[in-house]
């Protein structure tokens, strides 16, 4: 998931970029070394055919062939996949007019355009974001949040925080939002007297109030996201692998966070997620990833592993 979101990232640099960018430049914007934007360039050639060039000298770096800079005016067919896709993947889920009148845009314009570029052969990608456990109960919630933000309604949310704490709060929804795979919504929180993200996963409950609010100024979404989360603490972790769990480390905490030890064996280190996510995830790998540090993730790692065998004696 980090490669692809750093090959998404050069392309739009290079495809909004009127001269060449350097691989220096690419690595201090995407904060990654340029032997990784080197590997996602390679990547993007080879297993994209994104024709992407590069000149050397005074003015030199990584561009767009012409060609490809000029097919921008319309859609191909691949394109036309992928955006009619990434529409039914929120379709269910943000259930009103503006986007099913978007989707029979698309659709129609497809079906009246001519030529093998606007024609689509199949389902090639599917992004469905819902959980395969009540999916139906996840899409009223985005539902019944995406109606409240058009109509600036306060809703009255039914939510559990991390530490199992169950509370009713009034709040003011202003946007959705979806972080790595996970949707929240953010707002104004009656209750904080604050500005919040909320994990839709953990809303048991959501009613639409009469109460109608204004929008403030300060309500910035992207600052917000720029933080911590709310519900979240982080943790520095150094861990060792070996070959068979190199693949998954690698995409979990970034290549150019893996250092080769010698012996078949990989150290990694990086910031991540902890508390019970991280433990669930270290598990995941079995004997092929141990902890080196910090010691108190490796305690809990080590009872963990203990109460589940109890279970098998």
């Amino acid at each position: 998931m980090q490669m692809l979101r750093g090959m998404f990232g050069i392309l739009m640099t290079l495809l909004n970029s009127p001269r060449p960018v350097t691989r220096k430049k690419l690595a201090e914007k995407f904060e990654i070394s340029e032997r990784t934007v080197s590997r996602y360039i390679d990547a993007m050639s080879a297993d994209c055919d994104i024709p992407v060039t590069a000149s050397y000298g005074t003015g030199g770096g990584y561009s767009l062939a012409d060609s490809y800079r000029l097919n921008q005016t319309y859609f191909t067919k691949d394109e036309y996949n992928r955006i009619l896709a990434c529409l039914g993947a929120v379709d269910g889920e943000l259930d009103d007019e503006i986007m099913l009148a978007l989707r029979d845009k698309f659709v129609n314009l497809k079906s009246n355009l001519e030529g093998e570029k606007f024609l689509l052969s199949g389902e090639k990608l599917v992004i469905d974001s819902t959980a395969w456990l009540s999916p139906n109960e996840y899409r009223n919630t985005m539902s019944a949040i995406s109606k409240a933000i058009d109509e600036m309604k306060t809703v009255t949310l039914d939510y559990i925080d991390k530490r199992d704490s169950r509370t009713k709060r009034d709040f003011d929804p202003y946007t959705l939002v979806l972080k790595e795979g996970v949707w929240y919504v953010y707002g104004w929180c009656r209750v904080r007297n604050d500005f919040r993200l909320f994990k839709l996963s953990r809303i048991k409950s959501l009613v639409i109030t009469d109460k109608t609010y204004e929008r403030s100024s300060d309500g910035d979404v992207h600052k917000k996201l720029k933080e911590q989360f709310i519900d979240r603490d982080t943790v520095n972790i150094r861990i060792e692998c070996d070959g068979e769990a190199l693949p998954a480390v690698e995409e979990w905490l970034g290549f150019e966070s893996v250092k080769e030890k010698g012996d078949g064996l990989f150290e990694a280190e990086g910031y991540v997620y902890s508390e019970d996510l991280l433990v669930k995830k270290l598990l995941s790998f079995g004997s092929h990833v141990k902890v080196l540090s910090p010691s108190f993730v490796a305690e809990e790692l080590l009872t963990e592993i203990k109460r589940a065998a109890r279970l098998y004696e």
